[in-house]
């Protein structure tokens, strides 16, 4: 490899301060089924590799779509012609927090390898939950999606970075819908894990399934919720979902350095109950959004965002830390080799507390118990959210009694972190996130049951 990240310095010649160069080779196995039909069943590999260049403040950055010295060549000296020619013109000039340069070949394991298993057999995991689905009769329409990816990454930098990764995800997603009394609804379940296919044991996708059909009885049963502010109970999915959304990227330090982050400027400042510990944790072994390192070479760690209602970090790049005076914590992520790296989140959850869900109902007079969620939006500058929770039920005088539909969650960031009023000691991590910022990354999420003693709540 040695003479391949010499191509790329003698490419540059001079033309920069800083360089460094990622090349991927994926293999990648997709399928998905409609209705019992497959629609699409593909495998493949793809190569690639970039160059980012630093150069008086400014950054270029080109892709090459192979990692021939020839290819690498050309990327550098299109990247450094990029930071040469916006050098001059570029507002705020960029730096890098400094790193000690790491040095590591890393493997995450599988216990069950997806690449020795035919596509015939996982065609057949698909099938078997399909098949236990297409006898109820109120299901319109089943999507399954399969996917393992298993990406080699090599980093090497001017600094004299040189890690090498290895990485399996698993990922498997049921999107169900269904019709009663001329009502539609729709669900979704997904499994991710940074693993093999042991991902799918233990029968994981049928019972997914069959925890797919019982929501989509209960939303197309259900009734239109109360409106206003109430007491909520949110469960560990849509616990780890305000996590992310109206946290985790608030959190973000790009966000923050620009001020459009109502964090901006709170770092040691209360913002939320005591009860409240939320991180960020690439660290998780076999969570969906971990991972060894990230795209600038940095080791990937537990990011305490808020310690006991505290503000405590910000997830950041080099570039940010450099720029907000603060400590690099491995949190850049491109998509593929085709962009930036970007800051990013990884796993984002709600620590545990030491609340009984069932006392957690039983103070509550009238409110909303909310599982999951269907989308939404975040306002991260203003602070403001709105989400769509994916199944609820009304709490009626300690009790959780009939299904509501269509519910919506909407508040104040910073005024909802203070209003958390109860911490479950239960935890789940599983929850799957698809994350977009331009750029679309694999995260997690999770943590207990929470209760927010007054959110407003609203429906169609």
């Amino acid at each position: 490899m040695i003479f391949l990240i010499r191509a790329v310095s003698d490419a540059l010649d001079g033309r920069a301060d800083y360089y460094d160069v990622r090349i991927l080779h994926v293999t990648t196995t997709s399928i998905e089924m409609k209705n019992g039909g497959v629609t699409r069943a593909v495998a493949g590999t793809e190569s690639g590799a970039c160059v980012r260049v630093l150069f008086r403040g400014a950054w270029g950055f080109a892709s090459a779509p192979e990692s021939g010295k020839a290819a690498l060549g050309e990327a550098a000296d299109r990247a450094a012609r990029i930071a040469k020619g916006i050098s001059e013109t570029v507002g705020e000039k960029s730096e890098l927090a400094d790193v000690e340069p790491a040095v590591d070949d890393v493997t995450v394991p599988m216990k069950k390898n997806f690449m020795d298993v035919p596509i015939g057999e996982k065609v057949d995991l698909i099938r078997a939950a399909h098949d236990m689905i297409k006898k109820y009769e109120f299901v319109t329409n089943d999507l399954i999606t399969y996917k393992d990816t298993y990406t080699v990454g090599e980093l090497y930098s001017s600094e004299g970075a040189s890690v090498i990764t290895r990485m399996p995800r698993v990922f498997w997603q049921l999107e169900l819908a269904g019709r009663k009394d001329g009502q539609a609804q729709s669900v979704r379940r997904r499994i991710g894990r940074t693993s093999g296919l042991e991902a799918l044991d233990d029968d994981a996708p049928l019972k997914m399934a069959d925890s797919a059909v019982a929501s989509l009885i209960a939303l197309l049963n259900g009734k239109s919720p109360p409106s206003g502010p109430m007491p909520v109970i949110a469960d560990p999915d849509l616990a780890g979902v305000f996590a992310h959304e109206a946290v985790g990227h608030a959190a973000e330090a790009d966000l923050v350095a620009t001020g459009n982050s109502c964090f901006a400027g709170r770092i040691g400042e209360q913002i939320g109950s005591d009860m409240v510990t939320i991180r960020d944790d690439a660290t998780l072994p076999g969570m969906n959004g971990s991972m060894v390192y990230d795209d600038e070479g940095v080791k990937a760690g537990n990011k305490v965002l808020i310690r006991n209602g505290i503000l405590n970090d910000f997830i950041q790049s080099r570039e940010t830390a450099a720029k907000l005076g603060m400590a690099p914590n491995g949190g850049a992520r491109a998509e593929s080799y085709h962009g930036r790296p970007l800051v990013r989140m990884s796993n984002t959850l709600f620590e545990a507390g030491d609340r009984d869900f069932k006392e957690m109902i039983e103070g509550v007079r009238l409110g909303v118990y909310a599982k999951g969620t269907r989308g939404g939006q975040v306002n991260t500058a203003q602070g403001f959210f709105q989400f769509n929770a994916q199944e609820s039920y009304l709490i009626e005088n300690g009790e959780i009694t009939k299904p509501l539909r269509d519910v919506s969650l909407s508040g104040r960031t910073l005024d909802i972190l203070k209003l958390i009023d109860a911490v479950g000691a239960d935890a789940d991590t599983a929850g799957v996130g698809i994350c977009g910022k331009g750029q679309q990354v694999p995260v997690g999420q999770g943590g207990p049951h929470i209760r927010i003693s007054r959110c407003v709540v609203g429906g169609r």
